[in-house]
């Protein structure tokens, strides 16, 4: 395994501008991402359990499209559902063993759905479209027609010998995983904009704040141009006064978080697609845009890291739903994050990371591994700790189930 070390990074606080995107917690896209990787845990935790590994399955191809919703100054009500579309693959038995996994995810989901949006009753007001397969995509002859290779079974395993992956892991496919480290002072403002406006505490102290935020900050040199939208909770606001008070609480807590940045020039624009004098108002039934006609998709949001950094490299891999014991794509995304994390711990460089499978090949020698830094790092220290983490790999395959890594 030979590990590249390049010296040739220039980190983005260091140049004229910096672009940085976040979409919140109940952006549709966002929402979409976090469901996924909730199914694929919940799937991964079933199987783990009762049969001894993490059976094949991915669920990244979810989607949640818009229902329609009368909003009003204190109420609202659906005029047609949210649709859930759980699109993927899951192994649906071992051996003459079947797995029981259908209601289970779509109750995951119905939990999850009811915990994230206000005044939604998943029974009726979400409708469920279920298009799980269980087809493998390599080229083979079929085994109906002479074809004896394990690979026929990957999805219809006889026991866990046709698993690879539970024994010795290789790559599923060629791909991409790729991280940096530390982040930037402005990732880290839009980062605790977003999470504080959507804290489970925020909303308890205001109940009318929604969650479908969406931050867009730019930066030039030192100054910083900043556009944050969220809605508020109609069955919470009773009038445009009632919204304007708002308003001016949301500003002032965004305004304190600003001033405890190292920013000091900036031009701030919250919702401003409102227009009071007219009642065109950022407000929502459910909290959310799904209500209204928006749709997610996984892998449209947030990148790894919980923002999307235009000027940041990153992989056009979907992380979530996706295998958390062989999906190289997403295996090598989070060990290339705690790679760049644990770098610039030891040596405070820093640093992106990327790391390339090749199909069939064994996940902890991977094809090819580049260490991008903006100045001189060990070797040594670097080759340890990316030995010490592909020796481990069960370890994050843990983590991952137990919801480690900042994926959305």
């Amino acid at each position: 395994m030979k590990i590249n070390i390049v010296k040739n990074l220039k980190i983005p606080e260091e140049n004229d501008f910096e672009i940085v995107e976040r979409k919140g917690r109940g952006h549709p896209d966002t929402l979409s991402d976090r469901l996924a990787e909730l199914l694929s845990r919940t799937y991964s935790k079933l199987t783990k359990e009762n049969y001894g590994a993490i059976l094949r399955h991915q669920f990244d191809k979810l989607s949640l499209m818009g229902g329609k919703c009368n909003v009003r100054f204190g109420g609202g009500n659906f005029r047609s559902p949210i649709r859930l579309l759980i699109n993927g693959r899951a192994t649906p038995k071992i051996g003459d063993k079947n797995i029981d996994f259908r209601d289970l995810l779509i109750h995951t989901a119905e939990k999850f759905l009811e915990k994230e949006l206000r005044n939604f009753n998943f029974l009726t007001d979400c409708r469920v479209m279920w298009e799980n397969t269980a087809n493998s995509t390599r080229g083979m002859i079929d085994s109906s027609h002479g074809g004896t290779s394990a690979i026929h079974h990957i999805f219809h395993p006889r026991s866990l010998k046709d698993l690879p992956e539970s024994t010795n892991p290789i790559s599923n496919d060629t791909a991409v995983g790729c991280a940096w480290a530390p982040f930037t002072p402005l990732e880290r403002l839009v980062l605790d904009i977003e999470k504080t406006l959507t804290s489970d505490e925020t909303w308890a102290k205001y109940p009318w704040m929604g969650s479908d935020c969406k931050i867009m900050a730019c930066r030039y040199k030192d100054e910083i141009n900043l556009t944050v939208s969220i809605p508020q909770l109609s069955t919470h606001v009773h009038s445009v006064l009632e919204y304007k008070e708002n308003y001016s609480t949301t500003l002032s807590i965004i305004n304190s978080i600003i001033e405890k940045s190292q920013f000091k020039k900036f031009l701030l624009a919250l919702n401003p697609g409102d227009n009071t004098d007219k009642e065109m108002l950022y407000l929502r039934f459910t909290r959310s845009c799904i209500e209204s006609g928006d749709e997610g998709q996984v892998s449209r949001g947030n990148r790894l890291g919980g923002v999307i950094s235009s000027c940041r490299p990153f992989s056009i891999e979907g992380l979530s739903g996706k295998n958390p014991s062989y999906h190289a794509g997403k295996i090598y995304s989070v060990v290339a994050w705690d790679i760049a994390q644990k770098i610039f711990e030891q040596e405070g460089v820093p640093c992106e990371i990327f790391i390339t499978s090749q199909i069939d090949r064994p996940l902890n020698n991977p094809a090819f591994i580049v260490v991008n830094s903006n100045t001189s790092i060990n070797i040594n220290t670097v080759r340890k700790i990316i030995e010490e983490k592909l020796a481990n790999l069960n370890e994050v395959t843990d983590k991952l189930l137990d919801g480690v890594y900042p994926l959305v």
